[in-house]
């Protein structure tokens, strides 16, 4: 599971990095996006209703993951969501 976690933590913060609605250019924020034990939420990234809509999309078409955007708001940080879809690939 830890890998798989692992893997799924680095496709979302992929998403938030590549999102062209929030773009994170705090540097605490981009530590803490590199650091899986420092977590952080959507919304203190800057998220809004269009930037879920547009990691929902990009994890459709990046990475063939189909999630709506009120499961993103039902796992509102970076760390709940990639939990969320390790869990969601088993």
């Amino acid at each position: 599971m830890a890998s798989d976690l692992t893997a799924f933590r680095i496709l979302v913060v992929d998403a938030v990095r590549a999102n062209p609605v929030a773009l994170v250019d705090d540097p605490d924020l981009l530590a803490r996006l590199a650091n899986p034990a420092r977590d952080c939420t959507l919304e203190e990234l800057g998220f809004d209703s269009l930037a879920r809509m547009e990691l929902s999309i990009w994890l459709q078409m990046e990475a063939g993951i189909e999630i709506a955007e009120a499961d993103i708001l039902e796992h509102p940080s970076v760390n709940a969501l990639a939990a969320y879809l390790a869990a969601r690939a088993k």
